[in-house]
């Protein structure tokens, strides 16, 4: 039997077997640690070249795939996920959003060597801040456009930083529903960004 790479996910007493025939938590450990080496197999490949087409030279993609099914096997020991595919495409594009905004807050300028004489038109800093504007514009805008609950649970998640449980609470909407509603602003939010 092959070693799953993945922590095997904890489970819980309500989720224990009926008939008594094997351990609960011994068996749902192995589904879910299957199911994850499953997933890995199918979908990592396919994530790797994802990441190639969207990161820089140098940024090792391998490491973004990783933190991809970390992040499923944390969300798969909480509770089954019925579409891994769809989950990991959505945890993805969280990955990207993330490292966008951290490269903008870091604002690393590479300092080229120039001559005394050179004055540029705009400092380096204020061509950023004018970019990181545009950027900031164009994702606003792709938010004012989704439908309000997709907004409303988009930004409960992204901004208040709620659960699906707390949002789908908040909204009355079950929490495949508020799944449906963040991956779909996540796929409008990235289509605009990518054409802006």
């Amino acid at each position: 039997m092959p070693i799953s790479p993945f922590p095997r996910a904890a489970a819980s007493p309500r989720n224990a077997l009926i008939d008594g025939s094997a351990e609960p938590e011994t068996a749902l450990d192995h589904a879910a640690s299957t199911s994850l080496d499953t997933v890995y197999r199918t979908e990592a490949g396919g994530l790797k070249a994802y990441f190639i087409r969207r990161l820089r030279r140098g940024e090792p993609p391998a490491d973004y795939v990783q933190e991809c099914f970390a992040r499923l096997a944390t969300v798969m020991a909480r509770k089954p996920v019925r579409e891994p595919r769809r989950y990991l495409r959505v945890i993805a594009r969280n990955l990207l959003f993330e490292r966008t905004r951290q490269l903008r807050s870091r604002s690393a300028i590479e300092q080229l060597p120039l001559s005394p004489a050179f004055e540029p038109s705009a400092p380096p800093d204020q061509a950023n801040a004018l970019e990181a504007n545009d950027v900031l514009k164009a994702y606003r805008h792709a938010v004012g456009e989704l439908p309000e609950k997709t907004r409303a649970a988009f930004l409960l998640h992204r901004v208040d930083e709620l659960t699906y449980k707390e949002i789908g609470n908040r909204l009355g909407i079950s929490i495949p529903t508020v799944q449906y509603h963040v991956a779909r602003a996540f796929a409008h939010i990235d289509a605009a960004l990518e054409q802006g």
